[in-house]
C-alpha cells in the first residue's frame, strides 16, 4: 500500500477493532464463587489449552522480543508485535471437530538489516503475512487423548516487502497428545512449501510446536507452547530456531464470561548465526465466545 498514512490508519483501526471486539465479549457482572464454578474454570482452562477443543475464542497477544547475532548491533535490537487469532470450532455429528484458526500479525516496531547502509533500521506499524490452519480431529476424554490432521496456509498479505514473504504457502499438519486430570501435553508438526507468489525463492520449512498445561486448581495453569523451526533451504548456520519456554495462566469468569490470561517467557537455545531471536515475552488475553459462523454449517 503506497499511502503510508492510510495504511497505518487502517492497521491501527484493525488493532483497535480486535481489542474492542474482545472486550465486548465480556460484559462484567458479578463473579460467581461457588465450588462448582471453580471446577468449571479448571475445565475451561484445560479445554482452551486443547488445540482440537470445542470452545470458540479470541486470542489477543502482545509480544516483546530481543535478538542476537553476528551482524553489527544485532544484540541491541528488540521488537514489539501484536497478534490476533480467533478460533472457530465446528463440532461434527461423528464426534470429531473441525477448527479454523487464522492468525493476523501486526508489527508495531520491527528491526531489519538494510544492506544499503549497511545497518539496522526499524519498521513501524506493518501488517505481516496472515497465516493459519484448518484442523480436523478428535478430543477423546474417555481415552485420554487427542489427535488431528490438517492444512497449514500462509498468504502474501504483508504490507512491507522487508517483513513479508510475498508467497502463498501450503503444507500438511498433524498433532497428538494426552489428556489427564492434571492437564494435557502434546505436540503439533506442520510443513510449508511455496506454491505461488512474486517471490521466486523456494521455501521448505518444517515447524514443531510442543505444548503443555499443568493445572494448579482454581483456573491456574503452568503452561507453554514454543515453536521449533527447521529451514531446509537455509545455510548451515541458519537452519534451526529452537526455543524453550514456561508460563503461567489464569482462567476466570467475569459475570458469565470466561476469560484466560497468560504470560509466557521463551529463551532461544538455537537461532540463525547472523540474526535471530534470543528472548520472547508474550502476554495473551483470551475471551471465550460463541462461534458466530456455527449456524451456517448446520
Amino acid at each position: 500500500m503506497e499511502n503510508g498514512l492510510l495504511k497505518n490508519t487502517l492497521l491501527a483501526a484493525a488493532i483497535g477493532f480486535s481489542l474492542i471486539l474482545s472486550a465486548a465479549m465480556g460484559q462484567a457482572q458479578e463473579t460467581k464463587s461457588a465450588p462448582e464454578d471453580e471446577k468449571s474454570v479448571d475445565n475451561i482452562a484445560k479445554e482452551l489449552s486443547n488445540p482440537i477443543g470445542s470452545l470458540a475464542s479470541l486470542n489477543a497477544s502482545f509480544l516483546y522480543q530481543t535478538f542476537k547475532g553476528d551482524l553489527p548491533d544485532a544484540d541491541d535490537q528488540d521488537s514489539w508485535q501484536f497478534q490476533f487469532q480467533p478460533v472457530f470450532p465446528f463440532p461434527q455429528a461423528n464426534g470429531n471437530n473441525l477448527i479454523i484458526r487464522p492468525l493476523v500479525p501486526v508489527y508495531l516496531d520491527q528491526p531489519y538489516f538494510d544492506l544499503a547502509k549497511p545497518g539496522f533500521d526499524d519498521k513501524d506499524i506493518e501488517l505481516g503475512d496472515i497465516s493459519g490452519d484448518i484442523a480436523y480431529g478428535r478430543s477423546d476424554n474417555k481415552k485420554g487423548l487427542f489427535y488431528f490432521g490438517g492444512l497449514f496456509f500462509s498468504t502474501p498479505s504483508g504490507s512491507d516487502g522487508d517483513l513479508g514473504s510475498d508467497q502463498w504457502r501450503l503444507g500438511p499438519e498433524a498433532a497428538y497428545g494426552i489428556i489427564r486430570k492434571w492437564g494435557l501435553i502434546g505436540a503439533l508438526a506442520f510443513h510449508q512449501w511455496d506454491v505461488a507468489g512474486s517471490n521466486d525463492t523456494h521455501t521448505s520449512i518444517t515447524s514443531a510446536q510442543y505444548f503443555y498445561a499443568f493445572g494448579l486448581g482454581n483456573g491456574w495453569q503452568i503452561t507453554s507452547s514454543p515453536i521449533l523451526i527447521y529451514d531446509w533451504r537455509a545455510d548451515s548456520g541458519s537452519k534451526w530456531t529452537v526455543p524453550i519456554g514456561a508460563g503461567i495462566s489464569k482462567t476466570t469468569k467475569i459475570g458469565d464470561q470466561p476469560w484466560k490470561f497468560k504470560l509466557e517467557a521463551q529463551y532461544y537455545v538455537a537461532q540463525a548465526d547472523a540474526f535471530g531471536p534470543e528472548w520472547l515475552l508474550k502476554l495473551t488475553i483470551t475471551p471465550v465466545i460463541q462461534n458466530p459462523f456455527l449456524k451456517w454449517f448446520r
